[in-house]
């Protein structure tokens, strides 16, 4: 069947969700992460685009784009060509990281910005990663609250802050309260957010925490052994590992506090080497 070509309207916004092939981890480490956004920076000021918004997850990331006029797969091919060069050469690997086919959702009105900017910043939480969107460092919702200053300009977000108030300090305000507030289904692209429905895994996709702890406590009484000794029984913790990353959004930390409190790096490396 062959593809259609993307949507062009009279905004250029998008909503970009871009995923590791197969759903593997995009980021090893922080050094990568503050690659990543070194990236999106140098590409900017090449293309002269518009960020709005960025979520780094382990497997994906978001990113909300002004365009300015440059079509939105080169903007985008630009960015993961340069990232995979430097993560293929640091890491010694080769081959494809990214899925071949990116996601995007064309935000056609203002009011719709904020909604998408709401649900790009609260992803964290609702992976269960944090609590609160301010914990993680990984987004520009910090940026939008006055908790950190964008030295480096990355982030455009004074349209958004403007829709609030034109004072900077009731804008940082007034946002923190409309992302802390419940969203609902505005957001149509969270339709795409799932990798894997329960129907790919016989109804056992491993969403919150406490499906995995589910998922551990059938695999140790299968094995007659208890939670105590999983690191004593390494082929049953890393296949243990490698289930739940394989059926599961959870991150490489949670991964590795449910498997016998192993380090989110040690994870990486297990899970890396078993990919072969």
């Amino acid at each position: 069947m062959p593809r259609h070509a993307r949507l062009k309207g009279e905004f250029s916004v998008y909503h970009i969700i871009q995923r590791g092939n197969e759903r593997k981890n995009l980021f090893f480490s922080d050094d990568d992460r503050f690659r990543f956004l070194e990236t999106l920076l140098r590409m900017k000021k090449k293309y002269n685009f518009l960020l709005y918004a960025y979520c780094l997850m382990d497997n994906h990331v978001h990113l909300l784009i002004d365009d300015n006029g440059n079509d939105i797969s080169t903007l985008v091919k630009s960015i993961n060509v340069s990232y995979v060069h430097y993560f293929n050469r640091t890491h010694k690997r080769c081959g494809h990281l990214f899925q071949d086919r990116f996601k995007s959702e064309l935000v056609d009105d203002d009011g719709y910005l904020l909604e998408v900017s709401r649900y790009i910043h609260n992803n964290p939480v609702k992976a269960q990663m944090v609590t609160e969107p301010s914990q993680y460092q990984w987004s520009s919702y910090n940026i939008y609250t006055g908790g950190v200053k964008d030295k480096s300009g990355l982030i455009d977000e004074g349209k958004i802050l403007l829709s609030f108030s034109n004072n900077r300090s009731r804008a940082f305000q007034k946002y923190m309260e409309f992302v802390g507030t419940e969203e609902g289904n505005q957001v149509s692209v969270m339709d795409v957010e799932e990798p894997m429905g329960e129907d790919n895994n016989n109804g056992k996709f491993i969403k919150t925490m406490e499906d995995g702890r589910v998922k551990i406590k059938e695999l140790l009484e299968r094995n007659e052994i208890r939670y105590d000794e999983l690191n004593s029984h390494i082929d049953i913790r890393n296949e243990l590992m490698t289930e739940i990353r394989r059926n599961s959004s959870l991150t490489l930390k949670q991964i590795g506090e449910l498997c016998g409190g192993v380090s989110e790096s040690r994870v990486s490396r297990i899970l890396t080497k078993l990919d072969g």
